[in-house]
Formats: structure tokens, sequence, C-alpha cells
């Protein structure tokens, strides 16, 4: 336990989840065996963020731009607090973490940001490094995907995507935080979807009133091939049949176990382009240890019936760092990956999520001192191979303070990731789960409405989430609250 004193009770989260960059712990305001402070005053115009810890001190100075408004203030004092910080723990441990004093899922925001105000990719990367100190390894590596992503980045204002989730699993792996249902004898499913596509009309009527078509669908999980094809059939139907116009449908169908010749029958008549086919790891043993429930030869079986049913578009996930495992593992998993010549690879750094069996088991695999190793061995080979980074998000308490990074041969991204890890386009979700989030440009908003995770809870609910989208949608996202109470966590506001 840390704790942290600050004079500033709106910058303690921010604060705190610097002070984690260095020390994975937990972070407390009463109590703590290592002890940090902050503390912010005025002097001369200027304003100074300083950071202490017994004798070490750190201070950063700025100056509040003239005619700054509230929130771009907050920003900027955010920003040095959170630096004054990073350079008291650097001085401290010795320690240069990758991502400087970067916190956030999309550092690739900060990119663009510095894109905005006229600098090429590779003049907004320097800038990250000096004023976050990002390495530059890292800056690179958002420089490329700044590159990846032209073409895609700007959506027309009226497309939107659609997010539909299916919240079943025939297992729960060890590393999974996601709320979804064992099917056991599927007694469940069947309300479910039939829930899902009333909730799939309403989401139709919206778009119908505001002049919208679908740019990107996504079917999430769970794993949605792990239901009963014919429920699936159902979904997709209507799915296709209510937003006939989108450019891209994907279905995670990840769990190689979850498919047959059926099932990928069924995805590719109804038009389904992009599927996923994920591996995770090709150990045997590991996949054993982390309850996945298939084999690495598996996969390749999965993997070959796609081809064979006419998928162009296939996803192949592998995560670093699992439990178990080393660089000569991730080497394997890596070079069967290339051998299988997928459109797209997601490189995933483990991370011990908070609902997930290696929390419970205070499993300390996020401080791989091999993970480091294993990304850079992933993007070398993969970029050597003729795959290039399109995307990339961070989570907290991944293996090596690291990221996952979306790569694909040019010409094969996923319009949908690329929207969603950027946020530049709408998205309305349906099913357990599923988070809307709806931008407001003018206002440069974003606000969020989230199902409930439970699939029977959403059933009996399913009227406040239909009524509580068009509220967030039609009055400006205050209205949402009013038409339809949130449950806690439910509705988020933030800017962009």
């Amino acid at each position: 336990m840390i704790r942290l004193d600050t004079d500033s009770a709106e910058l303690f989260d921010d604060v705190a989840d610097e002070i984690r960059v260095f020390f994975p712990a937990e972070v407390s305001a009463r109590e703590g065996d290592l002890a940090f402070a902050h503390r912010g005053f005025s002097s001369g115009g200027e304003r100074v963020e300083i950071a202490s810890s017994g004798e070490a001190r750190r201070e950063v100075a700025w100056s509040p731009p003239r005619g700054a408004g509230r929130l771009e203030l907050k920003k900027l004092r955010k920003r040095a607090a959170k630096t004054a910080m990073f350079l008291l723990l650097r001085d401290i441990t010795g320690a240069r973490p990758p991502w400087g004093s970067l916190t956030g899922i999309r550092p690739t925001r900060l990119l663009y940001e510095a894109m905005g105000e006229g600098l090429t990719p590779e003049l907004a990367a320097e800038r990250l490094e000096r004023d976050f100190f990002v390495s530059g390894e890292k800056a690179s590596l958002l420089a490329e995907i700044a590159v990846a992503q032209r073409g895609y980045i700007s959506v027309p204002p009226d497309e939107f995507d659609l997010y539909i989730g299916i919240p079943f699993c025939r297992t729960r792996c060890a590393y999974c935080s996601f709320s979804s249902e064992a099917i056991r004898d599927g007694g469940l499913v069947r309300g479910y979807i039939d829930a899902l596509l009333r909730e799939l009309e309403g989401c139709a009527g919206i778009a119908r009133s505001l002049g919208l078509r679908l740019r990107a669908g996504y079917v999430g999980g769970g794993t949605p091939t792990a239901i009963p094809t014919g429920e699936l059939e159902r979904a997709l139907d209507a799915a296709t049949r209510l937003f006939p116009d989108g450019r891209e449908w994907t279905v995670e169908a990840g769990r190689p176990d979850s498919l047959d010749d059926d099932n990928l029958a069924m995805l590719a008549s109804r038009g389904i382009g992009r599927i996923s086919v994920n591996p995770q790891t090709f150990s045997d043993d590991t996949l054993r240890r982390i309850g996945r429930g298939h084999t690495g030869e598996d996969t390749l079986r999965a993997y070959a019936l796609a081809r064979k049913r006419g998928f162009q578009c296939v996803n192949a996930d592998l995560i670093a760092a699992l439990p178990g495992e080393g660089e000569a593992d991730f080497a394997d998993s890596l070079a069967n990956i290339i051998d299988m010549r997928p459109e797209s690879v997601t490189v995933h750094a483990l991370a011990v999520k908070r609902a997930s069996r290696l929390m419970a088991e205070d499993y300390a695999g996020a401080a791989s001192p091999e993970a480091a190793s294993m990304a850079s061995a992933a993007r070398e080979r993969l970029t050597g191979a003729g795959y290039r980074p399109y995307y990339l998000y961070r989570l907290k308490r991944t293996a090596g303070n690291l990221e996952n990074v979306g790569y694909a041969l040019p010409g094969k991204e996923c319009l949908y990731n690329i929207d969603h890890m950027e946020e530049t386009a709408r998205v309305m979700a349906a099913g357990a789960g599923g988070i809307t989030k709806w931008l407001f440009p003018r206002e440069r908003r974003i606000e969020r409405r989230a199902n409930p995770k439970d699939a029977r809870l959403y059933i009996s609910r399913l009227d406040d989430c239909v009524e509580g989208k068009r509220g967030l949608i039609f009055g400006g996202g205050r209205a949402g609250a009013r038409a339809a109470p949130a449950a806690p966590g439910e509705q988020k506001r933030d800017r962009f």
C-alpha cells in the first residue's frame, strides 16, 4: 500500500496513476508503507506543482494561457502535477518507463493533438518524447500508426458504428474480466436473442430518424460463435436487414473450439467479411493453464476451415507474458502466426484485470521483465513479414506497462477498431455490456450510456436500455439520464 497526500482532491486519481507506473500497488489517501505528497500554489502569475517524498522533491512551473477556459486550465494543471510526480519517481527509482509519464488508454490522442497544430507525425512524435518522456521506440510506433490511419481517421457525419454484444462463452479464460455467461444448457440464449432483436429495432429507428447509415458493424462478446448457430443466425439476419449499408461487418469468432463448418458457412452467407480465429498462444500447456479449452492444432484447423469458406480477412490474437511463458514460447507462437498469414494480428500485453481469475490469484505476471522483449520481437517479426501497426491502446495493470497493438497487411485494417480506439465515430451499442458512445462535435464532447453487463438484468431492463439510448442521443446526453435512471457507472461524459 502507498499513501498519497495531495491538496487537490480532484487530482488524486491522476497522480495516483502516475505512482502506479513505477509501483504497481494500491494507492490510498490514508495509509501506506511508502508516502508521497503533492502540493500546488500560484506565484507571480505562474502555477507551481510540487511532488515530494521525504527529502526528495520535484517542481514543475507553468503559466496559464491568457483567456484559457476552466477545462483547459484543469488539463494543464493535471499534466504539470503528473509530470512533477513522474520526475520525482524517476529520480528515486532510476526507472525509465517506455511510455514516460503517459497513463491514458489512448496515447495516439496526444499525437493527433500535436498534428492538429500542423506538425508531421514524426515531429509530433518528437514532442511526445520531449514533453512526456516517451521512449523513441514508442513515439515512432505512434507515428507509424498515424500514417497507417490516413484515409480512415475522418468519419463522414452521416455514418455511425454498431456494436452487438453476445455475452456467452463455453469456458472462462483466466485473464478475462468480461461479464459473460457460460452457455450450459443454452436456456438463457434464446430469451437473450429475443431481447437483442428488440433493441436492434430501436437502434434502427434512431438511425432512420437521424438519417444515419452504418459504417462498420462489430459483433463481440464473450464468444458469439459459442451460441447455437441458429440463434446467432437470427441476430445476424436482423442486424444485416436493419442496417443494410455497412461497409464492414466483423464477428469475433475468436475461440477456435467454437468454430465449425456449419457456423462458418452461415457467417459467410450473411456477408460477414471479417472474423477472428484467436490462438492467444500455441502452447497447449499454457492453453490448459489459462482455461482456453482448445489446442494449438485446433487453431490451425479452424483457420483452414475459414479459408475453405472463403473468408478473405481473418484476425488472430496473441498475448505476451501469459502465465508460465517465456520469450521462446512467444517466439514459437509468432512463427506459427506468420506461417498462417492472417490479414491482421493483434498483440496484447497481458493485463491482470480486477474481475479476472488471475487477479483473484494475485498473479504477479504484470511485472514480467520479458514482456518488453516480447513486444519488440512482435513488432520486428510482424513488420518484417509485411504487417504494419494501425491501432494501439493501453490498459492498467498491463505486463511491462506496455500496450496492445493491432497489425494488418496494407488495406486490411479494421474500420471499427480504428473508430473505436480513436473515438472518431459515433457508436450505438446493443446487447449486455454494450456501451453507446455518442459524439457531439460542436461541444467537443463524448457521452456514454452502458447497458447492464449481466444478461438476465439486460433482458429485464430492455426498455430502459432503448429509452436511455434515445435520451442520450436526442437529448444531447443530459436527457438520457432523466429518461432512464442509470445504474452506478452506466453513464459517463468526456471531452475529446
